[in-house]
């Protein structure tokens, strides 16, 4: 069975106990990101959801990048870089 983008989940518990994270998940895109973390695959249900258990410090949350706001200055300097970079590497 496979589930529509609008049902596809990804929940996250955190037991503050054991520090350790349970972890249920049925978008494949990442299920691939769990397991590349090393989380502990312990079951796969009848409808493809992955239930992984890890330790606390494999599961982390990162804040979105704001993006870097350049100056003109800053932007001129980092084009003739990678033009000088460029003309070296011979492309």
């Amino acid at each position: 069975m496979s589930y529509t983008a609008e049902e596809r989940e990804t929940v996250c518990v955190c037991n503050d106990e054991t520090n350790e994270w349970e972890v249920y998940s049925c978008s494949p895109k990442t299920i691939t990101k769990i397991k590349k973390a090393g989380l502990e695959l312990l079951r796969v249900d009848e409808h493809g959801g992955h239930y992984f258990k890890g330790e606390y410090g494999q599961v982390s949350f990162r804040a979105k990048s704001g993006g870097r706001a350049w100056t003109e200055e800053q932007k001129q300097a980092a084009a003739e870089r990678l033009k000088e970079a460029r003309s070296k590497k011979g492309v």
